[in-house]
């Protein structure tokens, strides 16, 4: 360069040096200039090179485990060493969606597992470090299993019958270990006043558990409130198919619609009950319904009838497929047109008959000892736990 104009070399230089500073890219803040270098961290190596990526891997819960209820998801992340890069983020998923973000040590989040089917589902976790780049653990599979329940509610399972067009469905869900309870009603058709999960077989009227409080902003919207478990004893009657959730209106402060909680292993029938051809020769119009539950894992058959207009009536049965006498009502003392019998022990092939729509029952009258009111047991009018 001509010493005659040492103003433009030192510009020459100035600037061929801040070229060589912003040709490489730094990580943490820092980066390297020819032999010198500026900042707090390391530089990624090259021209425009691309940082090492950071680690995560899932620690709980472990592969194969099985889960209810809440989940803590835990996760172990770290920046890479040797540069000025941190954690900025763990973020979960559940089958690809996902279900909370971590931002300091350690990276937990609770995971509401009552959200997702009973089975199989893939967790994983990334980590994002302070420079964006993002790296996905390996998944860890695990089985969820919830006492989830889904009933239908109408006024078909209430007798007599409401005069009601109402609908509803809950969603209930409980944990197996803690017995904690969560969901949701839904009603249509409707304005409650009162939704609570009561205690009783179907057919049969028990004491209310669980009140369940109105959603902000959201009409007909029910939900648990937080914070509420069933005690053992209340677990086990879940189990055997003995909670209801049942809704009140001005119109019917007894109930309007009502649907059983039944677990997988639960099935439960409504079945109206007609007058016989003898019943109906003598001018007899009785009606009735029958609630049945069966228990296919325990064997045990329960059964709850209600009648009208059989003001005479001596007994009522559960029928076999050839006839005989599978089960004897007892008659409620309060109410004499109820008859009744629980956790009756059944044989496999009683269970059988009863999928196969073989099972009857019948109300016998003074005047009609074959039967006053009768109907079969319908699988068509089934529900089971999902």
């Amino acid at each position: 360069m001509d010493a005659r104009h040492p103003i433009l070399a030192r510009l020459l230089m100035i600037l061929a040096g801040a070229l060589t500073a912003t040709a490489f890219t730094a990580c943490g803040g820092g980066y390297s200039s020819g032999g010198g270098s500026s900042g707090s961290g390391g530089t990624c190596g090259g021209v425009y090179a691309a940082c090492p990526p950071p680690t995560v891997s899932l620690t709980a819960p472990t592969a194969g485990a099985t889960v209810s209820g809440t989940v803590a998801l835990t996760a172990t992340a770290a920046a890479a060493a040797g540069y000025s890069l941190t954690i900025a983020s763990v973020q979960f998923y559940v089958d690809g969606t996902s279900v909370g973000t971590a931002t300091a040590s350690p990276y937990t989040v609770n995971w509401d597992s009552t959200k997702v089917a009973n089975g199989s589902h893939s967790i994983t976790a990334t980590a994002t470090d302070s420079m964006s780049h993002s790296t996905t653990s390996s998944p860890v599979m695990v089985t969820v299993s919830n006492a989830a329940m889904a009933a239908a509610m109408s006024a078909s399972q209430i007798f007599p019958v409401p005069s009601s067009k109402a609908a509803g469905m809950a969603r209930i869900s409980v944990e197996s270990d803690t017995g904690a309870v969560s969901g949701t009603v839904s009603l249509s058709g409707m304005t409650a006043r009162t939704v609570t999960i009561n205690q009783g077989f179907a057919g049969s009227t028990g004491e209310a558990l669980i009140t369940l409080a109105p959603r902000p902003g959201s009409a007909g919207e029910f939900v648990v409130p937080a914070n509420v478990t069933l005690s053992p004893e209340q677990a086990a009657a879940l189990a055997q198919g003995r909670l209801y959730v049942i809704a009140t209106s001005a119109a019917n402060p007894n109930g309007e619609i009502r649907g059983q909680l039944a677990p997988d292993n639960v099935r439960v029938a409504f079945s109206e009950l007609s007058a016989s051809p003898e019943a109906a020769a003598l001018g007899m119009r009785g009606t009735g319904l029958a609630a049945t539950t069966v228990d296919t894992r325990a064997g045990t058959l329960t059964v709850h009838v209600d009648t009208a207009g059989v003001e005479d009536a001596t007994a009522a049965r559960v029928l076999s497929g050839a006839g005989t006498s599978l089960a004897e009502l007892a008659r409620s003392p309060i109410d004499m047109g109820h008859f009744s019998t629980e956790l009756a022990r059944i044989s496999a092939a009683d269970v059988e008959s009863f999928e196969a729509s073989k099972l009857s029952v019948t109300v016998d009258a003074s005047a009609t000892p074959a039967g006053a009111v009768r109907g079969p047991i319908s699988p068509s009018a089934v529900t089971a736990g999902d």
